[in-house]
């Protein structure tokens, strides 16, 4: 089962490299910055057109004119600068085609208040070199939506779409899954060397058909971010700079494996699927496959819960123990408090590992810190940390944003996390820890109304992480309680 699952997920992937350039309908980035804007159908959507999020405000929206080259991204610009010979544009062509490309560039820099040695260390995707500009993504992407409002997909009764997705950069280190890591093994996943690497995020096929006048089915395969939480790697969609203490800790980045959405109508969705489990792509730790299924509901314009589960043997080597992890994405966007200005909206999730304390099997992420050892791993993916039998943890994150004007949006975020057994927080021991962060900063567009500089944005912010045990970085080779950090990045789409 392991040999042929294998050979279809690298099929699947070899598909959407080759399925991309040769169907039909329109498609859309789906934008997820606060607020939404966007004013097409995505895959994540109901066949009707909506502005969809990753979780802060999923709202409907009118459907307006396609995008003319002026309001495009500047690659997508450029493509309709380029004549294709027969009256038209490059770009017109893919617009025709449903094909996008596109990217995005993040770049930023790091200090420590407790002149902490480098490289800082943190939660995953918060280890920097400190006091140093350092590039942290740089993204192209290829994709084509399934657009379910399309009537033509609805009158011709199917379609197929797909993305290929590239990132390069220091953050690429972090993610890699197995099989995929073109630099080191699995067991020394994010070995920092060279700096930046290459990443291969997504390559999936989509294959979708409509079901009546408004419901739909989307079938996904190949390898794919993890359809649960709040935040994700892309860098321009999210609020802050930094992540928090349970990104890339109690959810995977990526998933390889086969989906099935069932949209019902613009309120409600659903999907289920089965993978090779967390961060697992070409190779697979164990032999055995994982399993997923979730919800989206969004009852009105304001709010909107998206509860998920992934569940399956996640332990390197071993078939016999589950882990199991429940996540619930929860926002709400008052339309008449501050005058709509508010969004709010929590992740929360809770994990179990019957394998016992071991560190992030198939996570593939940097430790919180290993005193002793600032910034660094404390033992390699698979090791088995005390004699505990089994962990639990729990982590809840609360996000608060606020539109000022266009030029300005002011962003909170506090986070607790329990750590029973320290099964994500490396002590040497099984150790429950619990530790927390609270992130203030802000996300400033300098030219709202330039069209090939709105997606530039600065995002200062200043963080403070706290925890019962020293596990968080200090000044000498202890670890300590807390920690301070400055930061801010420049983040820009094109």
């Amino acid at each position: 089962m392991q040999r042929s699952l294998r050979i279809s997920m690298a099929i699947a992937a070899a598909m959407a490299g080759a399925g991309l350039f040769f169907i039909s309908p329109v498609s859309a980035r789906a934008a997820n910055s606060i607020p939404a804007t966007d004013t097409t159908v995505s895959l994540d959507s109901a066949p009707t057109s909506t502005a969809t999020t990753n979780g802060m405000a999923e709202t409907a929206a009118p459907v307006t004119p396609a995008a003319t080259p002026e309001n495009q991204p500047l690659l997508m610009y450029a493509m309709g600068r380029i004549s294709d010979g027969n009256g038209s544009t490059v770009g017109q062509d893919m617009d025709n085609a449903g094909i996008k490309v596109g990217g995005y560039l993040d770049i930023g820099y790091t200090t420590s208040f407790q002149n902490a040695p480098r490289p800082y260390g943190g939660s995953a995707f918060n280890t920097e070199k400190g006091n140093n500009i350092q590039l942290d993504q740089v993204g192209l992407y290829l994709e084509k939506v399934i657009n379910f409002a399309n009537p033509a997909f609805r009158k011709r009764g199917w379609d197929i779409g797909g993305k290929i997705e590239m990132i390069y950069g220091s953050d690429a280190d972090l993610i890699h899954a197995n099989g995929l890591n073109f630099y080191h093994s699995w067991a020394n996943n994010t070995e920092g060397d060279p700096l930046d690497q290459f990443d291969l995020e997504q390559a999936y096929l989509d294959f979708g058909v409509p079901i009546g006048a408004h419901s739909g089915v989307l079938i996904r395969a190949g390898k794919f971010d993890t359809p649960f939480g709040l935040e994700q790697i892309d860098p321009v969609d999210n609020l802050f700079y930094s992540h928090s203490l349970a990104f890339g800790h109690v959810l995977p980045y990526t998933l390889t494996g086969i989906t099935a959405k069932y949209i019902v109508n613009q309120q409600l969705s659903f999907i289920a699927g089965f993978d090779r489990g967390n961060n697992q792509a070409l190779n697979d730790d164990n032999s055995m496959v994982s399993w997923l299924a979730g919800a989206c509901y969004k009852p009105n314009s304001q709010w909107m819960f998206k509860p998920g589960i992934l569940f399956g043997p996640e332990d390197a080597g071993s078939n016999g123990y589950y882990r199991t992890v429940g996540d619930m994405v929860t926002s709400w966007h008052p339309k008449n408090i501050l005058n709509g200005r508010l969004t709010l909206a929590n992740d929360t999730n809770l994990g179990y590992d019957g394998a016992g304390a071991t560190l992030a099997d198939g996570y593939g992420s940097s430790s919180f810190l290993s005193p002793g050892s600032p910034g660094l791993r404390a033992t390699s993916i698979g090791t088995r940390i005390g004699n505990a039998q089994s962990a639990c943890w729990f982590d809840t994150a609360f996000y608060a944003s606020y539109h000022v004007n266009s030029y300005l949006t002011i962003n909170g975020r506090a986070e607790y996390i329990y750590d029973g057994k320290s099964f994500i927080v490396p002590t040497g021991t099984a150790t429950t820890v619990n530790a927390g962060e609270f992130t203030i900063g802000a996300s400033i567009t300098p030219f709202p109304n330039a069209n090939l500089l709105k997606s530039l944005k600065i995002r200062p912010e200043i963080r403070e992480d706290l925890a019962d045990h020293r596990v968080l970085q200090g000044g000498g080779s202890a670890g300590k309680h807390q920690q301070t950090f400055f930061a801010v990045d420049a983040v820009y789409a094109f």
